[in-house]
């Protein structure tokens, strides 16, 4: 079993780096840019908290706040949104970097859970389309990240997305900064935690040219059971700004290597009693599937993204963004057979480009712009080798899946945005035509067809020699939708305002049907695949902004419906229970943000969310079993959830608390399962002073102080009627992190 190709190590990484930190101050001149009016203002606060610059529900961290709040892992940026209302992140270690197999990340928004593993975005480009991976997800270094911003409810025209049901997570990268600078840190922490982190700027030089490079190694160990999670993550990233007059040209470079052993999940039984099963893991039992070495992972992610701007007047500007991405790698996880174990392969590529017409016209701002991306399976999934274990250890039995990507996966959104301000009243609105090509994927008779070992070769070696089956192969087909949105705010005085959002929202087809056998009427995986649509689901926000002195205020209600739901429910037609997007679901809440700063040196926050989601009409399930749905609450969605945070600084000390809570829920649609409701408390605690040399800041970090035991995340679809029902996740122990790092 051949893996990748090996990581570098961390020398060859940090080399560059760590002999130029100390080296002769670089040379550089100041320049000064031209300032074009249509760009997006800077987000007003680095803090979790809402973005007012816009009459729509939109939320942003930067660097401050993910330093003070955000765990110490350094590159996931999921849980740099943790503390946000409606959001609930529960990643399965301290760290957040633990990659989950399968689509689910670990973050649901307003009760919607991210589709088929897109999870966002990078700078407005999606760099992965739908699958099992890790994505982008520890491509970048926190360090080299300037905000993390998260959009709720009717998502605007002009954000960037492939799916945008459940939101838009958007990452913004810090490009080569203007001004010479170095920086270098170094973290561990409990179970065997270490990080080490270098970047050199060179500043604006004379030529218009700014220049980044930047090197991580991450290692710990798991904090249950045997193996590492990561072995190893080894991350290069390599920046490039170039002005030219109107012309700018911004370029990053980012690769991440990264291997780690999966967790073992809990049934709900182990869940139940975590006195006993808090710790329960896969084995050192070689004979076995549940051998902790037969259930890992390895991945190699890679992107270069670019963005070409011509300014052609102080308002008008056109903005180019083409980008490439890849990922390649593995899961290898047991089987259904005690001695049997399977290889789901990844190795696809993603590349495409969006176009923006920035300008003003009539005290308008105006948007007019255009993306594509074309990605490729696996996702669905499209090829899996199955082992069988002998005294040495795996031996190659047969494929499981073995399939050819005929056509790629497409997307294509035309869009047209405006926004003017009339006095006190803000009107912001757009429309989005989102088209999608469903991929072409051929499939290949597998099991004893493809068994010995002359088919232990690559997918590619053994698609020359399969036969193709024509009943499990699928043709491309196409489908379009207008997403419409507009929003409005009005400002009674400068302490008071409202504003109304209101627009429609596109999510993932249910493509796990590419794998579905034919049954019943549904002779062809084709019949299956001419049935797929994608969820598309209808938002209202009404919020309000207040601000009385230091005292700020922002409760949202909204209310949202949808059709064409990803469940797992029985056909009439395949006379079977399979992944349809037939469900209807719809939602309710109340969003609460708010902040204070009693004096200069402490500041508070807090949030507050209440989640009401649910389905509108009852489904079938095993048998064509009638199941009384209707009316309840989507799985693994708490009604209610709070955070509370603070940052104490004084003399150079800083002391940042954070408390979150998350109430009860239910994982299965029809109540027989509870996960009961938890607190969890982080502190932080800094120090760092200026000194002739440099800027140096140390931090303690004390994560789930109390220990307190609980389910974290748990994995399951909206309708689960299957023998093997949810799966859990107890949430990570006591944690403590320490770090160290200088900036000259």
């Amino acid at each position: 079993m051949k893996d990748l190709a090996p990581a570098p190590s961390p020398s060859t990484l940090l080399a560059l780096l760590i002999s130029g930190l100390f080296a002769a101050p670089l040379h550089a001149q100041e320049t000064t840019l031209d300032t074009v009016h249509v760009e997006a203002q800077p987000l007003p606060d680095e803090w979790p908290g809402p973005d007012r610059s816009v009459p729509r529900t939109l939320f942003q961290v930067g660097p401050e706040g993910m330093a003070l709040f955000d765990s110490p892992g350094g590159s996931n940026p999921i849980t740099a949104v943790a503390e946000l209302p409606g959001v609930k992140v529960t990643t399965v270690d301290a760290y957040g970097l633990n990659n989950t197999q399968g689509g689910q990340k670990g973050i649901r928004v307003r009760g919607e859970v991210s589709s088929h593993g897109v999870s966002g975005t990078v700078e407005g480009l999606a760099l992965g389309g739908p699958g099992p991976g890790p994505g982008y997800l520890f491509l970048f270094d926190k360090e080299n990240v300037a905000a993390v911003t998260l959009e709720q409810g009717a998502i605007g025209a002009d954000s960037g997305g492939l799916f945008s049901s459940y939101g838009a997570l958007n990452t913004q990268l810090r490009w080569a900064r203007d001004e010479a600078r170095r920086e270098i840190s170094m973290g561990v922490g409990s179970d065997g935690f270490q990080r080490y982190f270098a970047r050199i700027d060179t500043g604006t030089l004379s030529s218009g040219t700014a220049l980044f490079v930047s090197a991580s190694r991450t290692q710990a160990d798991k904090w249950r059971g045997y193996g590492d999670a990561p072995e190893g993550r080894d991350n290069l990233e390599v920046g490039l700004n170039q002005a030219l007059g109107a012309f700018k040209l911004k370029m990053i470079y980012a690769r991440n290597d990264q291997a780690q052993h999966n967790y073992k999940t809990l049934n709900y039984e182990q869940a139940r009693n975590l006195d006993q099963y808090r710790d329960e893991d896969y084995s050192r039992d070689r004979s076995s599937n549940d051998y902790y070495g037969y259930n890992r992972q390895d991945f190699r992610n890679q992107a270069l993204v670019a963005e070409l701007s011509y300014d052609f007047s102080p308002t008008t500007r056109l903005v180019l963004k083409p980008f490439w991405a890849q990922e390649e790698g593995y899961y290898l996880f047991a089987g259904s057979q005690p001695n049997q174990v399977l290889k789901w392969i990844t190795d696809h590529e993603t590349y495409g480009a969006s176009t923006e017409l920035q300008t003003v016209l009539a005290d308008t701002r105006i948007k007019l712009g255009y993306s594509w991306t074309s990605t490729e399976p696996p996702g669905p999934p499209t090829n899996r080798k199955q082992y069988k274990i002998t005294g040495n250890g795996l031996q190659f039995a047969q494929w499981a899946m073995l399939s050819d990507v005929t056509e790629r996966h497409e997307f294509e959104h035309y869009y047209l945005t405006g926004q003017r301000r009339f006095d006190r009243l803000t009107l912001q609105g757009g429309l989005r035509y989102a088209r999608e090509k469903l991929p072409g994927i051929d499939a290949y008779n597998v099991g004893t067809a493809t068994a010995g070992t002359s088919w232990d070769v690559s997918a590619d070696q053994a698609l020359e020699q399969a036969s193709r089956n024509d009943s499990r192969s699928v043709s491309a087909r196409s489908f379009g939708h207008w997403l419409p949105q507009l929003g409005a705010a009005y400002e009674f005085t400068p302490a008071l305002s409202v504003f109304a959002n209101l627009g429609r929202n596109i999510g993932a087809p249910s493509l796990g049907v590419f794998n579905q056998a034919p049954a019943g009427s549904y002779k062809t995986s084709q019949d299956y695949w001419d049935d797929i649509r994608p969820e598309l689901s209808t938002s209202l926000d009404l919020g309000t902004r207040l601000r009385l002195g230091d005292f700020t205020l922002d409760p949202t209600l909204y209310y949202s419906r949808s059709r064409n739901k990803t469940v797992n429910v029985y056909s009439e037609d395949s006379k079977s229970v399979w992944s349809q997007n037939v469900g209807r679901t719809a939602g309710k809440g109340l969003l609460l943000a708010a902040a204070w700063t009693p004096s200069e040196t402490l500041r508070v926050f807090g949030s507050f969310s209440y989640t009401r989601a649910w389905f509108t009409e009852d489904v079938r399930g095993n048998g064509g079993k009638a199941l009384g749905v209707q009316g309840n609450q989507l799985p693994d969605v708490p009604r209610t959830m709070a955070s509370l945070g603070a940052a104490w600084k004084t003399h150079g000390v800083t002391l940042a608390p954070v408390l979150q809570y998350v109430g009860s829920r239910w994982s299965t649609v029809d109540y027989r399962e509870k996960v009961p409701s938890y607190v969890t408390v982080d502190l932080n605690l800094g120090y760092g002073q200026k000194t002739a040399w440099g800027t140096w800041d140390a931090s303690l970090a004390l994560l789930n102080a109390f220990d307190r035991k609980y389910i974290g995340q748990i994995s399951t679809s909206e309708v689960n009627t299957t023998a093997n029902g949810s799966i859990y996740y107890p949430g990570a122990p006591r944690t403590l992190a320490a770090k160290l790092a200088f900036t000259f």
